[in-house]
């Protein structure tokens, strides 16, 4: 069986081609859910994350679930870690 390796991206590229394809600005979604247009800037720019709020305003604004949204950011930070920074730490048996 082959296996298929997605390389995660940073939720803020899948928020900025939504926009681009609605025609919506980021200063107008801004708006629109109540934050600053410099959230939203720095959401798509990927310096900033998903939280849980966040997810709520943007599957309001934008349809879809608030799940869709915090798993992206999810996958985003785990692919940003290094598996063999963390081989020092042993299985605990319960």
């Amino acid at each position: 069986m082959t296996k298929f390796h997605l390389t995660p991206i940073h939720p803020g590229k899948i928020l900025q081609d939504e926009l681009e394809e609605i025609r919506l600005t980021q200063t107008r979604l801004a708006e629109h859910i109540g934050v600053l247009p410099k959230t939203i800037n720095e959401i798509c720019r990927g310096k900033r994350g998903i939280s849980a709020e966040m997810a709520m305003k943007l599957s309001r604004a934008l349809g879809g679930s608030p799940q869709f949204w915090l798993n992206l950011h999810n996958n985003w930070e785990l692919s940003q870690l290094k598996e063999s920074d963390f081989e020092t730490i042993p299985h605990i048996a319960a």
